[in-house]
Parts: structure tokens; sequence; C-alpha cells
């Protein structure tokens, strides 16, 4: 019977450490945020560079693993911050720091709207690390994937599936599922590709057809693709 037990507990952890790639031995998990940031038009200019002050001023901080300024290609005053903090400890120090709060104030009156952040766990792929960096022509792309709740255990394994078959498509750098804290039913999916042509290729194979027909039925809100590219990329 104790030899059953320990046979369990070794498949169990197995299964543990294979969901979503993330290692056993991270005890504490990494904390991902997306932010979406709307400036006013004419503002777009001075909006970036703040931007990229914050983005400075992070990667200065000991708990940064990897923060993005990314600007979106068919409305360039919309940016989103993709960041990966080692602790959400990390990414509240950052938050709370000085430096970031006076970047963050200067902010306030060249938006359009509020910040709009997104806290979150990653569930499956890969995200870009430090030591990709981004090039002129590589696109980024954020999906918002809002489930209605009742259906979450459906589109789970649909959303995983995704992921694991897009990971495989010519051009993909990276693909990763993300859950939204602390709504289980809001899912980021944040994928990096070589090129457009890489993407336009993506969206039109047939893994991802079969993907969007089997989820259309369990979306609480329209799927809310962006794409972006780097705005240092420029």
């Amino acid at each position: 019977m104790l030899i059953k037990r320990w046979l369990f507990l070794f498949l169990f952890l197995a299964v543990l450490s294979s969901f979503g790639g993330i290692a056993l031995g991270q005890s504490v998990p990494q904390r991902f945020v997306v932010t979406y940031v709307e400036f006013k038009p004419a503002e777009t200019k001075a909006g970036a560079q703040m931007l990229e002050k914050l983005a400075a001023s992070a990667e200065d901080s000991s708990g940064v693993v990897n923060f993005d300024v990314l600007q979106q290609i068919d409305r360039p005053n919309f940016f989103a911050l993709f960041e990966v903090w080692t602790s959400a400890q990390a990414f509240s120090d950052f938050q709370n720091s000085s430096a970031a709060q006076a970047v963050l104030t200067q902010l306030t009156h060249l938006l359009e709207a509020p910040l709009d952040e997104r806290l979150a766990n990653l569930l499956a792929g890969t995200v870009p690390t430090r030591s990709q960096h981004a090039e002129a022509r590589q696109i980024v792309v954020i999906t918002h994937v809002d489930s209605d709740p009742q259906f979450v255990g459906q589109i789970v394994p649909l959303l995983d599936r995704f992921v694991n078959d897009s990971l495989s498509d010519s051009g993909v750098q990276t693909f990763a599922l993300l859950s939204q804290t602390p709504t289980p039913n809001h899912f980021q999916l944040v994928e990096t590709f070589v090129d457009l042509q890489a993407f336009n290729a993506h969206v039109s194979v047939q893994h991802t057809v079969e993907f969007r027909n089997s989820t259309t039925g369990f979306l609480g809100a329209p799927y809310d693709e962006r794409l972006y590219h780097s705005s240092t990329g420029e």
C-alpha cells in the first residue's frame, strides 16, 4: 500500500511538472502582467518616451525577468506593456518604487483612458526572455479571451492544445497562455512571430481555424486580438 501511495504521488507531481512547462522547483510563481495603455493621439510620442523610461527603470530592478513596451500596429497611440517578474512581491515593490511612481504620475495627463492592468499566471507555453531582442519585423500578438464562467472547464483544454499546436507553426517564436488573476475565466494569449507573414500563415492553418470554431460557443465577449511591434524596434 505504501508503494502504491508513493507511486501515485510521483505520477501526480509528474503531471504538474509537465503542465504549462512550470518547474516544480519554482516555489514562488512568477508574476505576469499585461497593461493596456491608451494615449491621446497628439501625445503618442511623449507617451512612448515615458513608457521607455518606465521600462529602463524596471530593467534596473532586481526582480524583473522581462519588460516589453509594445505599440499597436493599426492604432499607434495604443500600447501594451508585457511584464514578467520573479514574484508578485517583486512586481509590487517596483510599482511602489519612487522611480515607477514618478513616471506613472507623469503619464496621467497624456492618457485618454486609465491604465488597464491585467495580472496573470502562466498556464502553458513559452514567453520571450530578456535575451530575445525584438527585431523590426517581429510581430507580437496579445489576445484577450473571455470565457463564459460556466464553460471554463471546456475551454481550458482547447486553449492548452491550441498553444501546443501553435508552437510548432513556422515562424512562431513564443506562444503562451496566461490566466488572469483574480478572474480565472479571463485568459491572455501572448504570441511572437518573426514577421507578419508568419502570423498570417498561423491564423490560416487548420488547427487555428478548428480552435476558433470550437471555442466560439464558450466565449463571453468578442475574441480580442491585437497586433503590436516593439516600440524600440522602429
